[in-house]
């Protein structure tokens, strides 16, 4: 996935290769990373009970549900990192609402301009990732 975002960085938004393109490209690697560390042992532990091919269809869904998912919370990190400074006193109502809307905010944003840095390379890692890791777990 970092290397869909790369391409994509370089070629659709003629980015130059830089720290702000090292952070991003940091936070895709962790996302994908974490996301084949959680979607490997629910594979792994199907490879008796369904067939390839229902496995290799999981381990695609697995993977880039996980990967999304774990791209966005280590951006939420991030976000709630850089905005920790101007938030109330730890574990007031007035913290806890924004933990939650910085979170909601940063999965937002996420979901609407960081999810086209996989495109169009993104689909096609995700399936080869998937049938490797469906070799791998079998």
């Amino acid at each position: 996935m970092t290397a869909a975002a790369y391409f994509s960085l370089m070629s659709e938004q003629a980015r130059v290769f830089g720290p702000r393109v090292m952070t991003i490209l940091a936070l895709y690697f962790a996302g994908g990373a974490i996301g084949y560390l959680f979607a490997f042992p629910v594979v792994r532990w199907l490879k008796k009970r369904i067939s390839p091919r229902q496995r290799l269809i999981i381990a695609i869904l697995l993977l880039g549900g996980f990967t999304l998912a774990a791209t966005a919370g280590v951006l939420a990190l991030n976000y709630r990192t850089y905005y920790a400074e101007w938030h109330e006193a730890a574990f007031s109502i007035h913290w806890v609402y924004q933990q939650i809307f910085t979170v909601l905010g940063s999965t937002y944003q996420y979901l609407v301009i960081g999810i086209r840095l996989y495109w169009p390379l993104g689909p096609a890692f995700l399936l080869i990732a998937g049938w490797w890791m469906t070799r791998r777990a079998s």
